[in-house]
């Protein structure tokens, strides 16, 4: 199994929260892995603009420290940017409120979120790598992880 596949399949597994426990009950390690796993997601399937619309939006909150925490200050910077020009008026403390505006963002929040959609799918910071190396350290929330190439 290649580092994907196995974050794929420690995202369906009982050793991970993502989409098993509530966002605000799980532990900063949990945190990251169910944030950045939920960016990905939702980024390569449908862009900011499906992130910030689903139940994903949860977890906006605590996506700049999440990636931070892992290393991956470039989509940090990238996210930052998304966020800013998402929520020019800051971001809603609620996630529903978070889904709310983003399903009504104007035609030119769309475009610009676009454009950012394209810096993130460059992926300047290899966020499979930093994910896997992330997991890896924190056996005590994840369990140990085969090491792969």
């Amino acid at each position: 199994m290649n580092k994907n596949e196995m974050l794929i399949s420690l995202s369906e597994s009982k050793k991970s929260d993502f989409g098993k426990k509530d966002f605000l009950k799980q532990s900063k390690e949990q945190k990251v892995f169910s944030t950045i796993w939920s960016l990905e997601s939702e980024v390569n399937n449908g862009g900011f603009t499906q992130y910030f619309s689903n139940g994903s939006a949860e977890t906006v909150h605590f996506l700049i420290e999440a990636l931070k925490t892992i290393g991956a200050e470039k989509m940090a910077q990238i996210c930052s940017d998304a966020i800013k020009v998402a929520f020019p008026k800051g971001l809603p403390s609620d996630p529903q409120k978070i889904s709310n505006e983003a399903s009504e963002f104007p035609d030119g929040v769309l475009e610009n979120l676009e454009s950012i959609d394209s810096k993130f799918y460059e992926y300047p910071d290899n966020l499979t790598e930093l994910l896997f190396d992330f997991v890896s350290k924190n056996s005590k929330d994840f369990g140990e992880i085969e090491k792969t190439s």
